[in-house]
């Protein structure tokens, strides 16, 4: 990768290297490859293209496409089946609904003749008897 960049005076290429190889130690070569890809096309932002990347820089990119890739490794979380759209309550029932829950016995015995396994309703509808009389 180095050879993609115009050589600095003074720094000892071998120790560069060196260097590279302590900063990237235990990421996996697939992520170090996509990190050179990366600096050689110059898409790293805010990378002065005219330079080669620090050991630390290209380490950081090198970790981020092992991240990458960890994630495109993940299985996909299947989105749940979509249920199938519940019938709409009738008007009527509903106009009963909205009387009885304002207080109307005979809104709460017609929706106790309705739903009569319903034990909510049915226990409204005897209290409403019972207030009766």
């Amino acid at each position: 990768m180095l050879s993609g960049f115009p050589a600095c005076a003074g720094i000892d290429p071998d120790m560069q290297i060196r260097a590279y190889l302590v900063a990237i130690d235990g990421i996996p070569a697939e992520a170090v490859w996509l990190a050179a890809k990366l600096f050689l096309s110059g898409k790293v932002r805010d990378h002065n293209r005219a330079f080669a990347p620090s050991a630390a820089s290209f380490a950081e990119i090198a970790r981020q496409q092992q991240a990458v890739m960890t994630a495109q490794r993940r299985p996909r979380v299947e989105a749940p089946p979509e249920q199938p759209p519940q019938p709409k309550v009738a008007a009527h029932k509903m106009r009963l609904l909205r009387q009885a829950a304002n207080g109307s016995r005979s809104a709460k015995r017609a929706l106790a003749e309705m739903f009569p396994d319903n034990p909510v309703i049915a226990r409204a509808a005897r209290d409403a008897q019972e207030a009766m009389g």
